[in-house]
Parts: structure tokens; sequence; C-alpha cells
């Protein structure tokens, strides 16, 4: 748009060709008419007071109950059209309301000149000049309201000049024509700036309603990630559970075969299963560990430990496999103590290592760990493959895998180093990275250091002091049932199985007291909608009537790493192992929950 009138941005006006604009253009000048009608009566007041002393009486009131006239008709062409016509019809209606007033402010200066002196007509000039600049203000917003009006109150003014004013009176026809020149260029620059402000504010309009369906289709973008992140659990959860089943019992099986006697061959078929049945038991766990970091059930629980018995610990688990690859695996010894939890703890440090010795075709792999002012310091070395400077802040992402575009499962799912980010902070520890392709990796581990006493650790459970513990087993799984009976019967534990929980209430009061439970094991969900949970409830119950403890030592094994199942689970005081649990865990597990039972034994 240019600041100059021109007859062609007037034709563009009255075309009404955007009805967005015109709509708010009508709506301003309808929002200003009453203030304006009022003004306009109590100005015509100040106007007839001004004329009274110099113009015909008759003609003064005469001027008046035209101008009130006009008033009341502009009000109710205002209430009409607003109620009933359509938008173009309301702009041409304000068209007419804007002639009308015009031609009776035009008119009180033609009374004047008509009937009254010079002054009476300067008088009407100037209050006629204050009386535009508020129409114009008015109706600005519409260029032909406000053409209607300068035209009206113009012609009016003019015609009765030449018609009744003295020769005299010239000069003000001239400056009248300069005044209306100039009240066009500015009505045509008040309507200017009243589109750009509703072309402004239809903007903003159109900007926020954007940001809004941009925010509300985000929101459900995240909602519908959330869901499906949840959908992954849960898959993850099913599908962990459905093969953890099987995977239990081969597990018990193959453990109790290896208490039998076997020959070399048989011994050598057998220790390739337990490496094939170790290798998917270890994928599962991966997926557990991820499931339950997701629930947020993972919760850090500090407390003293020496790390030198856990190093010891993970070199004898990982040196054989190690051997295997033909890499070197070595771990220096230490005397530091940490404050942290040491479960997370020796997870993520399991992870990083099985990453490294995965990664590494030649060379080795190095734990150690130093102080640090008040903090310890783990790292984990390898001579590997390296991680490039692009690659090194995404490894820590789910399922994303460095050189195994084939996805070979060989070489793990791609959680390990997700599933040690989320311990760490989980814990509130650093871990950071370096590393140079084609020469290898270095995981620091940095956890705060204890400076107190420690007590000596007790040594572990042995399977061999099991023998005489009386255990219930609730599973409504046969398979699991049969690899339960052959294993503890390899320790030498008198044992009963059960289908349900009604079963084994049901031998309770069969049971003499020298033969009821020390020790209750049962799945976490059983038939029927009942859970491990209410079984273990239930067989307290029974105990408690007979007079016996009714804190029978308990543990609820399962498959489902459902967040919900898992929460459900851990809220009850039976110790929780999950699928699949090998014999060395269940020892540790019963001397856990039993202690005492080792020495009545």
């Amino acid at each position: 748009m240019t600041s100059t009138f021109s007859l062609a941005r007037l034709m563009d006006h009255l075309s009404w060709r955007d009805d967005v604009v015109l709509k708010e253009q009508v709506t301003l000048v309808w929002r200003n008419m009453p203030v304006a009608l009022i003004a306009s009566i109590l100005t015509a007041l100040v106007q007839v007071w001004f004329m009274w002393p110099h113009v015909a009486h008759r003609a003064c009131i005469a001027w008046f109950a035209a101008n009130s006239l006009s008033v009341a008709i502009v009000y109710s062409i205002k209430k009409i059209s607003t109620e009933r016509f359509d938008l173009r019809k309301q702009a041409w209606a304000q068209i007419i309301c804007m002639s009308l007033l015009g031609l009776s402010w035009g008119g009180s200066i033609a009374v004047s000149a008509a009937n009254g002196t010079a002054l009476a007509m300067a008088y009407s000039l100037l209050v006629v000049g204050g009386v535009n600049s508020g129409a114009l203000g008015i109706c600005g917003a519409l260029l032909p309201a406000a053409l209607a009006y300068l035209l009206a109150m113009s012609g009016a003014l003019l015609l009765g000049v030449l018609l009744f004013a003295d020769p005299s009176f010239t000069p003000f026809v001239i400056l009248m024509a300069l005044y209306l020149v100039i009240s066009l260029v500015q009505a045509a620059n008040t309507q200017e700036a009243a589109e750009r402000s509703i072309v402004l504010k239809l903007q903003n309009v159109d900007l926020v309603d954007k940001l809004r369906y941009e925010s509300e289709q985000a929101r459900k973008a995240q909602e519908a990630a959330e869901t499906a992140n949840k959908d992954k659990s849960k898959f993850l959860a099913a599908a962990s559970h459905d093969l953890r089943q099987p995977l239990h019992a081969m597990g018990l099986f193959i453990d109790a075969l290896g208490s039998s006697a076997l020959n070399v061959e048989q011994k050598k078929v057998l220790t390739h299963l337990h490496a094939a049945s170790n290798a998917t038991s270890e994928m599962l766990n991966t997926l557990l560990d991820y499931s339950r970091l997701e629930a947020g059930v993972v919760q850090s629980k500090p407390k003293s430990f020496l790390l030198q018995r856990m190093l010891s610990n993970l070199k004898n688990e990982f040196s054989p496999q190690a051997a295997e690859k033909r890499l070197s695996y070595r771990s220096r010894k230490t005397e530091l103590a940490a404050l942290a939890d040491p479960t997370l703890v020796e997870l993520v440090l399991r992870n990083l290592i099985s990453n490294a010795l995965r990664y590494t075709s030649q060379g080795g792999v190095l734990v150690a760990c130093r102080k640090r002012g008040e903090k310890i310091v783990i790292r984990v070395w390898d001579t590997g493959l390296g991680i490039a400077p692009e690659d090194q802040h995404i490894i820590f992402k789910e399922f994303y895998q460095l050189a195994n575009p084939e996805r070979d499962r060989q070489n793990g799912l791609g959680l390990g180093l997700a599933i040690v980010r989320r311990l760490c902070d989980a814990m509130k520890v650093q871990i950071h990275l370096r590393s140079v392709l084609g020469k290898g990796s270095m995981f620091e581990l940095m956890l705060p250091l204890y400076q107190g006493f420690i007590k000596s650790e007790a040594a572990p459970a042995s399977i061999d002091n099991w023998a005489g513990l009386r255990v219930m087993v609730i599973d409504d799984e046969a398979a699991v049932r049969h690899a339960m009976q052959s294993l503890l019967a390899s320790w030498g534990c008198i044992h009963t199985c059960f289908e349900s929980a009604q079963d084994a209430l049901d031998d309770l009061t069969r049971s003499a007291d020298h033969d009821l439970p020390q020790v209750v094991i049962s799945d976490y969900r059983l038939r029927g909608g009942l859970t491990g949970a209410h079984a273990i409830a239930q067989v307290r119950e029974a105990m408690h009537l007979r007079s016996m403890t009714s804190r029978l030592p308990a543990i609820i094994i399962t498959g489902d790493t459902a967040p919900e199942r898992i929460r459900e689970a851990q809220a009850t005081d039976a110790l929780l192992l999950h699928k699949p649990v090998s014999a060395q865990a269940l020892s540790a597990a019963l001397a856990q929950i039993h202690p005492a039972v080792r020495i009545e034994c």
C-alpha cells in the first residue's frame, strides 16, 4: 500500500474483496458508533450555544432537531442492521449512517451562513472541524464510510455558503476545499493503518491457532510415543515371560543332570548345552534389566562395600570367556571401598566388560580402579574396535550397535550401554568414554569413596548344605515342577510340588508337624488369576493356624517383566527371583531367606 489517495484505491475498498478484513472493519465502526452518537448530541448543544446569540433562534432549533433526528435514525439503522443484515449490507448501512451525520454537521455551517454573522460561521467552522476529526477516528477503519461522511459534510457546507453567504466568505470556500483534500488523504491513511492493524491481528490469531494446533499435534505425538513405548515394554515383558518358562525348566534340568554320573562325551555335550542356555539367559536378562529400568522400579540403595570381592567375582566369571577368544583378562587388586549400590555397580561393570569382550578380537581387557579425591574411578579398558568420535554420543541409545548391521544376535541386543546409562542415572554417578578408532576404548565409572571400616563379607552359600531342607513348590507348569523336583532331589532336599495353592493347602491339612515345609517357592502367575503372593499368604495363614510361624520364608519366581507385575511382586516380603533361575542363584536365595536351616541340617 502507498500513502496517497487515488480513485483506484477507493474502488478497491468499495469492492469488499476480503470479507475477513471487512468483518473486522465493520465491527470496529459499530463498536465506536454509540460513543459517536452521544458525542454528536452533546456537541450539537455546544454548537447551538455558540450559534444562539448570532443566528435566528428558529434556525438554531430547527438544526438541532434535524441533528437529533439523524442521530435517532443512525441508532435505529445500527440496531436493525446488526440483527438482520449480512456483512456487506452492514457496510452499506454504515455508509448511509455516516452520510446522515455528515449532512447534519455540514448543514450547521449552512444555517450559520444563511441566518447569522461571520462570527457565527467562524464558530461553526471551528466546531465542525473538531467533529470531523472525531468522525474520521470513529469510521476511519472503513474508508468508504469516512468518504461518505466527508463528501456529505463538505457538500452541505459548500452548498450553504455558495447559496446564502456573503461574497466575502469566498476564502472560506477555498479553505474548505483544501480541508476536504487533506481530510481525504487523512482518511486514506487512517484506513491503511487500520487495515494493517487488522491484518496483523488476524495474522497473530492465525499464528496462535497454528501454534495451538502444532502444540496439540506435538502432545498427540508425545502421547503416541508414550503409548508405543508402553506397548514395547509390554511386548518385551510378554515375550520374556513366555520364553523364560521353558528356559527356566531347561536350566534346572541341566543343573540336575550335572549332578549325575556322566561319561566324558556326555559331559562335553552338557557343557555345550549349558553354554547355549547361558547365552539365551543372558539376552533375556538384558531384556529384563531394560524393562525394569523403564518400569522405574530400580532404585539405588547405597551402602559401603569393598570393591575387590566384586572385581574377583567378575574376573572368575569373564576370564573363561576371554580365554575362549584367546584374550587376556586382567584385574588389578585394590583395597578401596565405595559408597554405592553394589548390585547396580556390578551390573554396570558386567555390561561394560561383556561389551568390551564382544568387540575385542585381539589383546585383552583390563579392569582397574584408583582414588581421585573423594571419588573412586573404575576403568574398563579394551583393545577392541574403538569408536569414532561422531558415534560416541549415540552408543548409549537403545538397540544401537556398531559394526553389526546384520543384527547378529551373537553380538547381543544393543541394550548393554543403554542399561549402563540408565543405571548410572539411577545411582546419580557419572560415566565417561574415551576411545580411539581401531585402537580400543576406555569406560570410566566414578563412584563416591568410602573411608570407614567395613565388616568382612560372609562366604557364599554352598549347594551341598541343603540336604534335609523341607521345600514346598507351587507352580502350574508341569515342566518346571519336574525340573524343580530333579534339582531339589539332587541337593538332598525333602520336597513337595503342587500345581495350585489349593493342592498345597490340602496337603498341609494331612501333614504332621515334623513334615511341614521350612521354605515355600511359588511361581508368580498361577491359574485362575491367583498370584504367588496370594498363594504364599494362604500357606502362611494355614501354618499360623497350626501354631507355626506365620512368616514362613518364601521365594517368588517370575518370568513376568511387566512393570506393574514387578511392582506388585516387590510389594511382598518374599524374595523375588526372575526366570531363568540357576542352581547357584536359587541356593544363594535359600541362604538369604533361611540361613539357619544350614545349621539344622
